[in-house]
């Protein structure tokens, strides 16, 4: 009794296992011989590099309709009208399977190299069973480990219902980020027209791509369509064709700067004097003086300068004492000044400068001057209300001397604030 008990439950687990199976797909359409395009010098390569990933999950395959079939299809003729003749490097991903396809969620079904039209179809045969969650997400990141070793730019195709991939988007942000304008984003949404979300989520991530563009299976049902869907992700114009150049001619370099004359933009520069790789003076700091003129190279931006490069100064009668930074009240008429001159100019950087007269140590001197230009800067910002990002103050010391340091009435002078706010005294 026991034997046939057992032998009962074997065969009801078999008719349940087999009633859970499921069905294998119908083979692949065979390539139509004889029906490849080719460019025929006419186009040239958009990418360098493709990707298709293909829905082969569970609903691509329920409520009465296989889904799949028309995606496979729909691949099958991409396939069929990549033009022969061009190169391209290509790869094709499952995106879901039942596990007796594979354990694996997503599989590369022809691996990223040089693209082979009956290889690849190939691979799109490989898919015989259809089931399974819609692991999108997963799908994308294994798609940019796919692409990031293929330099150039890649177009990336995406077919399915769009159901079921919450995750898909940020991924496609992730990928987006990881390739940047190397990536293009094409979708093919497949059957469910009436599935306002699916739709939707198609969309969004074509949108996500920024170069690429949305589409359906329907849209591309006829051959010119898809025809135009081709040329649009995979073809370009050509380069045109350069003709050769004349027999070179012996190069001169008439004025001597050491750029010769046939790339020489600026003939006739002063000799000796520095230019850039066309031939034409350098301006390093951008002042309007020519370095060769500048007598104060490293201006900063923004700042007035006279026809020798050196900024247009005021300078502020402010009595300093010896070893002295302090800016009292009584001379805020001069700190006035400044302000006036700093605001007639709107869109001058100002530089500060600071200097003192040649007693005591040079380093303690530097440290003194730079006190003496903040202490006015300071004045500036509380008093007259000066935007701080438009002041910089600068020591020199006791470098850049007005007068004679020997006599008292030179060093008071030299004991002094300048303004480079766009004006002479």
């Amino acid at each position: 009794m026991r034997q046939l008990q057992n032998l009962l439950l074997f065969f009801a687990l078999i008719a349940l296992v087999s009633s859970c199976a499921p069905v294998m797909q119908p083979p692949l359409q065979p390539l139509e011989r004889g029906a490849s395009t080719t460019a025929g010098g006419k186009y040239a390569p958009k990418v360098n590099n493709f990707e298709v990933l293909l829905d082969a999950s569970l609903s691509m395959n329920e409520g009465g309709k296989n889904y799949f079939l028309v995606a496979r299809e729909v691949v099958r003729r991409i396939n069929q009208g990549i033009p022969t003749d061009l190169s391209y490097n290509g790869a094709l991903r499952s995106v879901g399977h039942s596990s007796y396809q594979s354990e694996n969620t997503t599989e590369l079904l022809y691996d990223m190299n040089g693209y082979n039209q009956a290889g690849f179809h190939d691979g799109l045969g490989k898919i015989k069973y259809v089931g399974g969650p819609t692991p999108m997400a997963a799908a994308l990141q294994a798609a940019g480990n796919d692409l990031k070793s293929a330099s150039g730019r890649s177009a990336l195709i995406l077919v399915s219902d769009g159901l079921n991939i919450d995750g898909a988007p940020a991924a496609a942000k992730n990928l987006k980020m990881q390739l940047g304008d190397n990536l293009c984003i094409y979708t093919i949404a497949i059957g469910r027209e009436n599935n306002g979300a699916g739709q939707d989520m198609m969309k969004e991530l074509a949108s996500i791509g920024q170069c690429g563009f949305a589409t359906t299976a329907t849209d591309l049902a006829d051959d010119t369509s898809m025809e135009k869907f081709i040329n649009q992700v995979f073809l370009t114009q050509p380069a045109p064709v350069v003709k050769a150049a004349p027999a070179p001619v012996p190069a001169r370099d008439s004025d001597g700067d050491g750029v010769m004359d046939p790339v020489d933009n600026c003939p006739n520069t002063p000799k000796g004097a520095p230019v850039n790789d066309v031939g034409c003076l350098l301006d390093s700091d951008g002042d309007g003086v020519f370095d060769y003129m500048d007598q104060c190279p490293g201006t900063p931006e923004g700042v007035s300068v006279d026809v020798y490069g050196c900024p247009t100064k005021l300078t502020l009668h402010i009595n300093f004492g010896h070893d002295s930074s302090t800016v009292g009240a009584e001379f805020d008429s001069e700190i006035a000044k400044a302000a006036q001159c700093i605001n007639d100019y709107p869109g001058n950087t100002v530089i500060i400068e600071g200097h003192t007269d040649s007693r005591g140590a040079a380093a303690y001197n530097l440290n003194l001057s730079e006190q003496r230009a903040t202490a006015v800067k300071n004045r500036l910002l509380e008093k007259f209300n000066i935007k701080e990002s438009r002041l910089i103050a600068q020591g020199f010391g006791e470098s850049h001397p007005v007068a004679d340091n020997k006599t008292a009435g030179g060093r008071s002078l030299n004991r002094r604030v300048e303004v480079g706010c766009g004006a002479t005294e």
